[in-house]
């Protein structure tokens, strides 16, 4: 009888510690969980030591390019964006050719020079996105509030990143290249300016918890908000059916959209303040 309690106690007290055990590993896990979504989710945009702006990981975000060629019609011209895949990824926007590469004619360019007859060309590469482009007789001149170049990408990684765009425009009216912040022993002729911003996404239609996805978790949301529970949200991303307000329909717009049925507004597409 003695025996049996002992064995009793020594079965209990087993199992007391291995319910510690698992309790303590549970907790140490939580706390690492904690500290993983405790980290900042954010990428800062810099160029040439110049904070461009900041993005949430995950979203989309325009890099622009603003070009003061100083009064002199542009015949042609070549570029590179320059930046790092570890943080930011380029969106793909445009039609795809036969050998794979990606015309950003479409996107990219403003519409003097995309609806005209120049060649362009758009090659992505390791860390670097190449163009060019000649037109005779030229497209006119730039002004520092034109666009020039822009390009949609993506931010994968928080941290600090540097996106760099060099260029190299030919002039009509004199025989000169200008270039600007190509390689340091090339000559600068009459150095324009070149403005880079950076325009994050108002909201993606859809992704009603704001975790730049759009799953039909985002549908549950929806409802609760319409349900009157106190939820953060972002007006532009929860209206997924894109007639100005937030309710049901919008959750209705959402399962549609993945239950792949015909859906309203602009459900799916990410929303920037400078193309409405």
């Amino acid at each position: 009888m003695r025996m049996k309690r002992i064995l009793s106690l020594i079965i209990i007290t087993a199992l007391i510690a291995s319910v510690f055990t698992v309790f303590s590993l549970n907790t140490a896990a939580e706390d690492v969980d904690i500290e993983d979504t405790g980290a900042d989710n954010t990428l800062t945009i810099i160029c040439r030591n110049q904070v461009l702006g900041e993005v949430e990981v995950g979203s989309e975000f325009i890099y622009q390019v603003a070009l003061n060629s100083a009064g002199y019609t542009v015949t042609g011209g070549q570029g590179e964006l320059r930046y790092d895949d570890r943080y930011v990824s380029i969106v793909e926007h445009g039609d795809k050719r036969s050998d794979g590469t990606i015309n950003m004619n479409t996107y990219s360019f403003p519409t003097r020079i995309r609806n005209t007859n120049l060649v362009t060309n758009y090659l992505g590469r390791k860390n670097k996105a190449v163009y060019n482009f000649a037109k005779f007789g030229g497209v006119g001149s730039f002004t520092e509030d034109d666009h020039y170049f822009k390009i949609r990408l993506k931010a994968i990684k928080s941290g600090t990143v540097e996106i760099t765009h060099y260029t190299t425009c030919i002039y009509a009216d004199k025989d000169t290249k200008l270039i600007y912040e190509d390689a340091s022993n090339r000559q600068l002729d009459p150095i324009p300016y070149i403005i880079r911003t950076v325009e994050p996404a108002q909201g993606y239609v859809g992704d009603a918890d704001g975790d730049w996805n759009l799953t039909v978790m985002d549908a549950t949301y929806l409802q609760r908000i319409s349900a009157g529970e106190d939820l953060t949200y972002n007006e532009v991303s929860a209206d997924a059916d894109s007639n100005g307000k937030v309710d049901l329909l919008d959750s209705l717009n959402v399962l549609r959209y993945h239950a792949g049925k015909q859906t309203k507004g602009k459900i799916g597409e990410w929303v920037f303040a400078s193309e409405q």
